[in-house]
């Protein structure tokens, strides 16, 4: 087993729409210019947002000399059946036989799929989303590979920028902190109860500009509680004014990937009425218009990756509606998400309103943990806290009794969690 630290360990830590799939592929190619037979393994946590890598990465490969392009085949890899090569769809036995006999550099692209394949033994592993996977998933491609890969993490998620700084200390953080070619979405909001003259003619006017719309609800079923819009519910009523423009798309959804590519390219379906399964992994040019219904049930971050889905494109009317009933309309959240579009900003933000939780537990938010205060300091303090932590051996605690003590306490707390 390899128990060498990679080379290269950073992450890349980015605002939805920053460019860090582009910022991955550069790598690579520049990995596979220097390096004979190099391998690349990008891992993502669902297979939508895989497959939107696999289609973006032979996009890209398009701007490379054909010299180039020859000698760099892009693979996905994922479960049930579903390889592909350059565009190509393969058989899993074909695909595998086709993978051992390529001698030129291989890019893979894949799920947890790729994890459990020892055909796979990349010089460079990138994990998208890295939040998402284990501590023992993100290491698994490392561990049994003989290569001592590089790893480069990608992550979106909004964290406060100097708290990011400390955790992340140990991978070399980068920032992508400016959008690249992305106009902002301007954000507002409007109530169910005045849903059919304040929502309604929001999407008429940007589908008769031939325009795509996302609506998300916070569930899937029609249940008791009668003020939560589900997908059923949702589809039915715009369904009355709008027709057959309708797609819904849910977690539960066998062909998600099939729905959303439809949504993407279909001139006739230009409604999507989802839940938060398009949170990530979705890339629609056309969409200019984010409807959020119930938005007081989703939190910060969750709301602002929506909002991302919407202005990757050169419109200058994207549009994201916050839909609440009257009475949640001025909950602070839904105020900073109107006055904010930095992912950075808004998790400062969040941080704020939610307290720090419990780094520990599984408590994630609240003010009444021992470690609350620490989460509020400056860049400053983080440094300081850091340079006492890097003096302590955690692999040998006797001469640290107290802290042994409560390590262990906590970890069995965690444990029984």
């Amino acid at each position: 087993m390899n128990n060498h630290k990679p080379t290269i360990n950073r992450i890349v830590i980015g605002d939805v729409g920053s460019g860090k799939t582009i910022v991955a592929f550069l790598v690579g190619v520049v990995f596979q210019k220097n390096l004979q037979n190099c391998e690349i393994a990008l891992l993502a946590p669902t297979e939508v947002l895989a497959y939107q890598h696999y289609e973006n990465f032979l996009s890209f490969k398009q701007s490379l000399p054909q010299s180039a392009q020859k000698h760099f085949p892009v693979a996905l890899y994922q479960a049930a059946n579903k390889y592909f090569i350059n565009g190509e769809k393969y058989t899993k036995k074909k695909f595998e036989l086709t993978c051992n006999t390529l001698k030129e550099n291989k890019f893979w692209i894949g799920t947890h799929a790729l994890l459990h394949n020892d055909l796979i033994q990349p010089n460079l592993i990138f994990i998208d989303e890295q939040h998402r996977f284990g501590v023992k998933q993100r290491n698994k491609l490392i561990a049994t590979n003989p290569k001592n890969p590089h790893l480069i993490s990608l992550s979106a998620t909004p964290i406060p920028r100097t708290l990011a700084l400390t955790l992340y200390e140990s991978l070399h953080p980068h920032f992508l902190e400016t959008l690249a070619s992305r106009n902002p979405v301007r954000t507002t909001q409007e109530t169910f109860e005045n849903f059919e003259l304040g929502v309604i003619p929001k999407i008429k006017k940007h589908l008769n500009n031939n325009r795509k719309v996302f609506v998300i609800c916070p569930s899937i079923e029609e249940n008791e509680d009668d003020d939560l819009w589900s997908t059923t519910k949702t589809s039915r009523r715009l369904k009355k004014i709008f027709g057959d423009t309708i797609l819904t798309v849910h977690g539960k959804n066998k062909e998600k990937k099939g729905i959303l590519k439809k949504f993407k390219e279909s001139t006739d379906k230009n409604i999507l009425v989802a839940t938060t399964v398009v949170e990530v992994g979705v890339d629609v040019p056309e969409a200019s218009l984010m409807i959020i219904l119930n938005s007081e049930r989703f939190g910060l971050s969750a709301l602002h990756q929506m909002r991302g889905r919407v202005g990757r494109n050169n419109y200058e009317d994207n549009d994201c509606v916050l839909v609440t009933y009257e009475k949640f309309k001025y909950i602070k959240r839904l105020q900073y998400l109107k006055q904010i579009n930095s992912g950075f900003e808004l998790a400062e933000k969040d941080l704020e309103l939610r307290g720090g939780g419990d780094m520990l537990g599984r408590i994630q938010s609240g003010f009444d943990t021992d470690i609350e205060q620490i989460l509020t300091l400056g860049e400053e303090a983080y440094s300081k806290i850091k340079k006492v932590l890097d003096q302590v051996d955690l692999h040998n605690l006797d001469k640290l009794p107290r802290l042994k003590k409560y390590l262990d306490k906590e970890s069995k707390s965690i444990h029984h969690e």
